[in-house]
């Protein structure tokens, strides 16, 4: 099946659902909800009473005072977005913008409040919008992001990994997955943490060391406010030489029960959260999602990538349990199932994920599950222990085929790895000048690798092993302020892998300097460092004895130097911008003994595991660049965001000539805008619009003789990344219809990607059957429709 005809089912399915569900939501009625939510101390994470929360939406105003436990609730807010201002006489005022208020969901918005070094008599404190120091202990390369940011950006598809390509450092020019490149550096180098936990590759069809996948298991209707950094992180996050990715999974309604059910192309997916007593503050949140191309083959319509249908389904939950005595003991978990087949196809030339000279039986398991322990033994020092398991899975069968359709083994793989985590942290605020975080985490990690290659006519071992290792880390971070506009955060991260023995120290640095009423500048700068993909330390080699050696065990931390300057500054009220400069030097990074262009910092966009043996740590890279970032936050029925990266990303292999990395692009550019107008009392239609623009995919051509003279595709490897594809180009537009009762809200959106059909190159290969190379584009004009209701 081509890939017309999946668009063209897609869309007719689509637009039937689009209009039906339009016509029963023309109605509209004035409704009501509830805001609530719980302020604490930003630095002890204590409550703080007697806190003055206003709000004001759509001409309506109202406030309140926060209790001895620093709970609040505002009754009878009309629904539309709603601006909250939270203040205190001992700590800076804070206003929160764009509060989504809707029917059949209360709001809660809880805040934490950072304590004024001087009393308010001696100092005027701006009032301000939550930045990302409120989260964590950065002062650079960093954004603070909630679920509603997930879903408003056309193109996104409800995909964070999506989502966070918007922002400015970071480059995502591949459709079919959703890798996340951070200035240069490959995929790899990104760290993801759910509720503070390291866990494994979170997407469907994810391979084993990778981080993207086609599909993202992470559900955005159960996130909290979580963090996106880019470079430079503070020493609380480790394992890690390009980002971070720290999710956090928000608390089911302890008051009140609430339902969602949602259908797009992402799943059929169905919510539930709400209290277990009414005696009881114990919440519970559960979300379950299945494939819709899965359902679909079940009634006999076909859709997914040519003949292959994508399965797939996941379930993300939390149990919130708080005590008087005891502390909050919170339970969670996210976890996904994954399989597809493919078979291949002469016909089918623009399949992203398969080539007609194969077939492909893939299966890709991957979750985490814990429990957390949150104790405060002061107001003012509190312990933190969480206990978690994750694990992947991954099943490979891999069959060549020649013209007339013979089948040939050429790869078998059956990988499980598993950890065990268990860490302890503790918070300590000394005075409003002072805080400590400290921790330690041990990582039991356990695993069974077996694959196996093709080679002269039979299947020979490239890992076949079985075992255990332990990765423990350990960190502390002191956060020093020398007033209200002068900060000085300064931390050190350590880990040791008992596996061979490789260890780090690394010493991390922040500061940030407030200039006149609405500038500042931001200075981070630290040591990082990187395990290799596990399966990488076991690949055998043949040795002239006819035994196998695992050449690869020995191979230290991929380890970086990092820089960042910046400047950012509030203008025209509603107006932001920032500017950041960077340097990166990459060093230990795996390459081989004998002269040639390989290295790991090229390694984490495909699929299938590393195959290069008998590697030394004696690569180096530097990527260095300027970003731009001019932001107008949702405010008056609008929002714009523009983001400008120039960049260069470079390696060194072991033939010691200096090249582009596969991931130097050299510019990315995002053009993000979106306007809401209200439709009776409380309803609105919202048009979002982006244009991005990247440029090309680094490549090695195609020796295209030589391919012929061995029939089989050979590459030009003294040419490595030297060119460039055409520059990428993708302009998508999202229209949104949501729809307010009194005890429901209805939404529909239709998002049509790449709306001017921009043949964008994916990858190139050598078509043996016709000599020839053949050109695979990207995704082509697509649209998807996507309804959800919560009641």
């Amino acid at each position: 099946m081509t890939q017309t005809n999946i668009l063209n089912g897609k869309l007719k399915t689509g637009v039937i659902v689009f209009f039906v569900t339009f016509i029963s939501m023309c109605a509209s009625a004035q409704s009501f909800q509830t805001v609530r939510g719980t302020v604490t101390d930003q630095q002890s994470k204590v409550p703080i009473p007697s806190v003055s929360i206003t709000i004001s939406c759509n001409g309506y105003s109202s406030g309140t005072v926060s209790d001895i436990d620093g709970n609040y609730i505002i009754t009878n807010v009309p629904i539309g977005r709603a601006s909250v201002t939270i203040s205190h006489a001992s700590y800076q005022q804070q206003v929160i913008p764009d509060v989504v208020v809707e029917a059949g969901k209360e709001t809660v918005l809880n805040a934490e409040m950072l304590e004024q070094v001087k009393a308010m008599s001696e100092v005027v404190i701006k009032a301000k919008r939550e930045t990302i120091n409120d989260k964590q202990m950065a002062t650079v390369s960093a954004s603070v992001f909630n679920a509603e940011d997930t879903r408003r950006y056309a193109g996104s598809r409800n995909d964070v990994a999506r989502m966070a390509s918007n922002f400015a450092g970071v480059i995502s020019n591949n459709d079919s997955r959703n890798d996340i490149i951070i200035r240069g550096n490959a995929p790899t180098g990104l760290l993801w943490r759910v509720e503070g936990v390291d866990v494994p590759n979170p997407n469907h069809f994810g391979q084993s060391g990778a981080t993207g996948g086609p599909v993202s298991m992470i559900n955005n209707n159960v996130l909290d406010k979580s963090a996106f950094y880019t470079s430079a992180f503070p020493a609380q996050f480790g394992n890690a030489n390009a980002g971070v990715f720290d999710l956090q999974l928000r608390d089911g309604n302890n008051n009140k029960r609430e339902y969602m059910a949602q259908v797009g192309l992402s799943g059929l997916e169905f919510g539930a959260e709400g209290y277990f007593s009414k005696n009881s503050k114990a919440s519970y949140l559960v979300d379950y999602r299945y494939s819709v191309p899965g359902l679909l083959q079940k009634v006999g319509v076909i859709t997914g990538t040519g003949s292959a249908i994508p399965y797939y389904q996941d379930l993300s939950f939390k149990v919130s349990i708080p005590t008087q005595k005891a502390g909050k003991f919170t339970i969670f978990g996210v976890g996904g199932l994954s399989n597809i087949s493919f078979k291949g196809d002469i016909a089918d030339t623009q399949n992203f994920y398969n080539d007609p000279y194969s077939n492909l039986d893939f299966k890709s398991n991957s979750g985490v599950a814990g429990i957390t322990n949150t104790y405060f033994i002061s107001k003012s020092l509190s312990n933190k222990v969480t206990l978690a398991v994750s694990g992947q899975q991954i099943k490979t069968i891999q069959d060549s085929l020649d013209d007339s359709r013979n089948i040939f083994p050429n790869y078998r793989e059956h990988t499980n790895e598993w950890k065990y985590t268990i860490t302890d942290n503790i918070n300590k605020k000394f005075s409003s000048k002072d805080r400590l975080q400290a921790g330690a985490t041990a990582h039991d990690i356990h695993f069974s690798f077996a694959d196996s290659t093709s080679y002269d006519n039979r299947m020979i071992p490239l890992r076949k092993e079985v075992g255990s290792t332990q990765l423990l880390q350990a960190y502390a971070s002191w956060q020093h302020r020398f007033t209200d506009k002068i900060m000085l955060n300064s931390g050190i991260f350590s880990q040791y892998l008992t596996l061979n023995n490789s260890y780090a120290i690394e010493p991390r640095l922040g500061a940030k300097f407030q200039a006149g009423k609405s500038g500042s500048i931001n200075l981070g700068a630290g040591m990082h460092s990187q395990m290799q993909d596990l399966m990488l330390y076991f690949l055998k080699t043949k040795s002239d004895h006819n035994t196998y050696t695992e050449t690869n065990h020995s191979l230290d931390f991929t380890r970086s130097a990092q820089f960042v300057a910046g400047w950012e500054q509030t203008i025209f009220s509603e107006w932001h911008y920032k500017i950041e400069a960077y340097y990166q030097h990459i060093y230990n990074v795996p390459i081989e003994q004998y002269p040639s262009t390989f290295s790991a910092l090229n390694l984490g966009s495909t699929y299938g595991s590393t195959r290069q043996d008998s590697l030394v740590n004696k690569g180096t890279g530097n990527n260095y660049g300027i970003e731009l970032t001019l932001e107008k936050k949702f405010s008056k029925g609008y929002y714009v965001t523009g983001t400008v990266s120039l960049f260069n990303s470079l390696y060194t292999g072991s033939d010691n000539i200096e090249r582009n990395t596969a991931y130097n692009n050299n510019y990315v550019v995002n053009a993000l805008a979106g306007k809401e107008w209200k439709v009776g009392k409380s309803n609105t239609i919202c048009i979002d619009g982006k244009l991005a623009a990247a440029g090309g995919k680094r490549y090695i051509p195609i020796d295209l003789q030589a391919s012929i003279s061995e029939g089989a595709t050979k590459y030009n490897y003294d040419q490595a990344f030297e060119k460039k594809y055409g520059d990428y180009f993708r302009a998508d537009i999202k229209l949104t219809y949501r729809m307010n009762r009194k005890k429901a809200m209805q939404e529909i959106y239709l998002d049509l990607q790449n709306v001017t059909n921009s043949k964008n190159i994916l990858r190139e290969g050598y078509d043996n059957k016709y000599q020839t190379i053949r050109t695979q584009y990207q995704l082509g004009f697509t649209p998807s429709v996507n309804y959800r209701i919560q009641f």
